[in-house]
């Protein structure tokens, strides 16, 4: 059952609200429902919607038809943006999502509230999909609920509920949806956790995607408060992009790559994994690093900035890459 106060606890009323709409089950289920909400309470700020045209499915054009007549059915303006997705750097997923957010960035203005109909299963997704490739304890706090985009702010107010609320919601309504034809493939790691690994695991333990995704808001609470510690202990020696190879090099090892991911993170720089990691402390904390001393690194999906680590007069200098 979809709860509004739920919703409107992170949900501000007052302020735009502007739905990603694909057209599929989670953001139907999710513009309709804003748009059902706005007729029985009827919110001050503005609803509309946008719709990304990723020009890869020869359905596209018919996607974006179908996300018109919805919207224009219930007098929802809608924004449609094309983007030419290049999925050789990074692999077609990842690539379409950069060029989706940064049209999403693009077409943001400040007091916006962009919301996304991510889920409980989603969250389950991405984490098994993380934890198959590798990560660290950042990677497990999974889709953050709430984060600044451009000059508004990005909401997933759903990540409590798994996909069946939201079919449920949609069968009672008997709303029509689109159904790309490209999820059903397994060749993309997603779509083969999503269609064959999570489906199995529900079998067995049918709570397991909500499970997960309270295993993921607890990790998330755990960053923040390991953070606010940080920033209590060591938030001097970490405010500025360089810091001083001394300070490193009097601290155990463990806290040491604590403070190192911490101020990395501080700087906007994507967190290196734990090769990269291994490197940077052998080349700069156990060893005499010199002005030639350098370690990078970048991430896959490029979702975030690489970082560049050289040596100055006593300290390391993070830079972009």
């Amino acid at each position: 059952m979809l709860d509004s106060e739920s919703f409107f606890s992170i949900v501000d009323p007052s302020q735009n609200i502007i739905v990603a709409f694909s057209g599929g089950v989670d953001s139907t289920a999710l513009l309709n429902y804003c748009y059902e909400l706005k007729q029985a309470q009827g919110f001050k700020g503005n609803l509309s919607a946008i719709h990304i045209n990723h020009s890869i499915s020869p359905h596209a054009q018919s996607w974006v038809e179908h996300c018109q007549t919805f919207c224009s059915t219930r007098k929802i303006p809608l924004i449609c943006k094309a983007i030419n997705v290049d999925g050789k750097k990074s692999g077609l997923e990842s690539a379409a999502r950069q060029g989706r957010y940064e049209m999403f960035q693009q077409n943001i203005k400040s007091g916006d509230q962009l919301l996304l109909a991510h889920h409980a299963d989603d969250v389950a997704e991405t984490l098994m999909f993380r934890l198959f490739r590798g990560t660290g304890i950042d990677g497990l706090k999974g889709p953050l609920q709430q984060r600044q985009l451009g000059e508004g702010v990005l909401l997933r107010p759903w990540l409590e509920y798994p996909k069946s609320t939201l079919v449920a919601y949609l069968k009672d309504r008997e709303l029509s949806y689109i159904e790309d034809d490209s999820n059903a493939r397994n060749d993309q790691d997603r779509n083969f956790i999503r269609n064959e690994v999570l489906p199995l695991i529900a079998k067995r333990w049918p709570q397991a995607a909500s499970q997960m995704q309270q295993t993921s808001h607890l990790i998330t609470k755990h960053l923040v408060a390991q953070d606010t510690l940080m920033s209590m202990q060591f938030g001097e020696d970490l405010s500025e992009s360089s810091l001083n190879l001394m300070f490193l090099k009097n601290l155990d090892s463990e806290t040491c790559d604590e403070v190192l991911r911490y101020w990395i993170k501080k700087n906007n720089i994507a967190v290196p994994n734990k090769k990269i990691l291994h490197e940077i402390n052998k080349a700069f904390i156990k060893s005499q690093p010199s002005s030639k001393t350098c370690v990078d690194w970048s991430r896959a999906d490029q979702a975030q900035s690489g970082g560049v680590l050289t040596f100055k007069d006593g300290d390391i200098i993070i830079n972009n890459k």
